[in-house]
């Protein structure tokens, strides 16, 4: 019984097992068969889509920067050009994975600071469009040669050797016109073809860099290379070579323009200098400026740490937004104002004293001459910039017929100039100012307008843009920067050359011209011992203005007035009388009378202009 139960039991153990490999058996043979037929699949049908994949990964593509563009002056004198480099840069797939040892390697051959891993990281987040993030810029030899001892270690650690380093030839004299470049941020990736620029670290940010940044760019170029599993390149499968900038000529003299800088070098002011007949911008200086050779390339805290070191801001472009009363210079406008709607004529005197009241008013409007000038016509309310005789023509005329008179020069709007951010000032109105502070305009408002003070605001380059239109009795021509552009006039200024061309008496544009010309040539003109050299024919206008209240200080011509509250000094001019070929405007900030500072300063620019570069020209 007992005999039979065992051999009962291990006939049930022997089922057991064999039913036991039977099933492992059949798992083997359906996981076999789905091998065999998963191989089959990924053999046969899906050979092409992972043969595509294990070339993406081990090929890479990179896209090469094309040559920046050179920029020149009106005579092919080089100013800005771009000088090798060279650069240390990490993939960004590699700093991920491997950033920490990396960059202690680099630590110990050369300088590399917590400042510059902080960057890195910076740019690494910002900028997440690019393949590759720069570790550290401007290498010199000897840490070229350290970085090249390291380099093969790492897959992704890559020196660059290429031309990326702007220079600037001229430094700061020519800062403001150039401008400068700058490392692409998130406002840049807003306004560009990230495709185009996918590879590129520097964009133009001001002047002519940037308003003619894809003129000077170029088209990027791609190269194809096969990459090993670390990411080291192992060879070039194909290049297509990048297609180099534009080389941008300008329309300034270099000559003029470093002779200007060096006039103004000192002073906080700017000066702009153009060719009535064509509008080219022969010079343009704001000062004082910054040398963007020394600050272009470097980090965001080294620049704030250097700016911090610069004082009157010269970063800061004055001559196109740099916005000042222009005071006694857009007299001669106002006087062709009073003759176009006959409130004056050529032969109108008047009697002007040391001030003038309003009717019903007991405030007094002063004239800069205590004694007063006696009696005025138009010329000698120029020639001796009387401001009683045109609070009189304030008066008469009214804010809203002196506002549309003025717009025909565009006050208070931009010109159109080819480079950005040009500030538009402002010429006040009735509605201007109801809608600025809500209040109603008055008539002493009206009165100080006439001279160039209130609320009326212009920049250097309206103030030459709109002496070159009486220049060239009404024509206009809009300011330019890019030599031998085409002028293009819009609606809006083919309509103001009309009206001022055909509206305004000739024998009215002759007038304003023949007062002009006597301020610097005849001897009671408030710009007569501005010049010794009188050959060149200028013709001129001064503006002295008040940036304090005579409540703030009594008597004016204090010497012991604070430097921040002195006079700002203006000068208008052209030259010659006739058939005119230069045409400058400047402003010195805080020093004094437009007769003492800018008007001596302008025209020794001018003689110079004549004497020195158009004289050694014909010869």
């Amino acid at each position: 019984m007992k005999k039979s139960f065992l051999n009962f039991n291990s006939q049930k153990n022997k089922n057991l097992f064999h039913d036991r490999i039977s099933f492992l058996l059949k798992i083997f043979i359906f996981i076999s068969l789905f091998l065999v037929i998963y191989i089959f699949y990924i053999q046969i049908f899906k050979n092409q889509y992972y043969y595509n994949l294990s070339l993406k990964n081990s090929l890479k593509y990179t896209q090469l920067n094309p040559r920046r563009g050179d920029i020149y002056d009106r005579n092919g004198v080089l100013l800005a050009s771009t000088l090798p480099t060279h650069s240390l840069e990490l993939d960004r797939e590699i700093a991920d994975i491997n950033k920490k040892k990396i960059l202690e390697s680099i630590k110990k051959e050369i300088n590399f600071t917590e400042i510059d891993i902080k960057n890195f990281d910076n740019k690494k987040n910002l900028n997440i469009y690019q393949n590759a993030i720069i570790l550290k810029s401007d290498l010199s030899e000897e840490e070229v040669a350290k970085v090249l001892s390291i380099n093969h270690l790492y897959g992704g650690l890559n020196l660059i050797s290429n031309l990326t380093r702007r220079f600037y030839h001229y430094g700061e004299i020519t800062s403001h016109v150039i401008g400068n470049l700058g490392r692409i941020d998130e406002k840049d990736l807003k306004n560009i073809d990230i495709r185009k620029y996918r590879n590129a670290k520097y964009i133009g940010k001001t002047g002519a860099e940037r308003y003619y940044e894809e003129y000077l760019y170029g088209k990027p170029g791609l190269k194809k290379v096969e990459v090993d599993v670390s990411g080291k390149e192992v060879k070039v499968i194909s290049e297509l070579p990048p297609i180099a900038g534009n080389d941008l000529f300008l329309t300034i003299d270099i000559r003029l323009q470093k002779f200007m800088y060096d006039q103004l070098n000192g002073y906080t002011g700017a000066s702009v200098a153009l060719d009535p007949r064509n509008g080219d911008i022969l010079a343009m200086i704001s000062a004082p400026a910054v040398n963007y050779n020394h600050v272009s390339h470097k980090s965001g805290e080294e620049k704030i740490i250097e700016s911090k070191k610069l004082l009157s801001n010269p970063l800061f472009n004055r001559a196109l937004n740099g916005l000042y009363s222009p005071g006694s210079t857009i007299k001669p406008i106002m006087a062709l104002n009073g003759l176009y709607f006959n409130i004056i004529d050529s032969s109108t005197k008047i009697y002007a004293g040391s001030f003038f009241k309003l009717p019903g008013s007991s405030r007094r409007f002063r004239d800069w001459k205590p004694e007063g000038h006696g009696i005025v016509d138009v010329e000698k309310s120029i020639i001796q910039s009387c401001d009683v005789f045109f609070y009189n023509i304030a008066y008469k005329l009214g804010i809203e017929k002196i506002s549309s008179f003025f717009k025909y020069f565009s006050f208070g709007e931009k010109l159109g100039i080819d480079v950005f951010s040009e500030s538009e000032g402002i010429f006040p109105s009735k509605a201007w100012k109801r809608k600025k502070f809500g209040t109603n305009w008055n008539h002493g408002e009206t009165v100080i307008t006439v001279i160039g003070q209130g609320y009326f605001l212009a920049t250097p380059m309206q103030l030459a843009y709109s002496t070159s239109i009486i220049a060239n009795r009404g024509k206009i021509l809009i300011p330019r920067l890019k030599k031998n552009t085409i002028q293009t006039k819009n609606k809006s200024t083919l309509k103001k050359e009309n009206f001022l061309k055909n509206k305004i008496n000739p024998e009215h544009w002759k007038l304003i011209v023949d007062s002009m010309f006597k301020v610097v040539n005849q001897q009671n003109g408030t710009a007569y011992w501005s010049t010794n050299n009188r050959n060149n024919n200028i013709s001129g206008k001064t503006g002295t203005v008040q940036v304090y209240t005579l409540s703030q200080k009594n008597d004016k011509r204090d010497n012991n007035v604070a430097k921040h509250l002195r006079d700002h000094s203006l000068y208008i001019a052209f030259a010659p009388k006739e058939n005119p070929e230069i045409v400058i405007a400047t402003v010195i900030e805080n020093v004094g009378s437009g007769s003492k500072y800018a008007a001596p300063i302008s025209n020794t620019i001018i003689n110079y202009y004549f004497d020195e570069i158009l004289l050694r020209k014909k010869n």
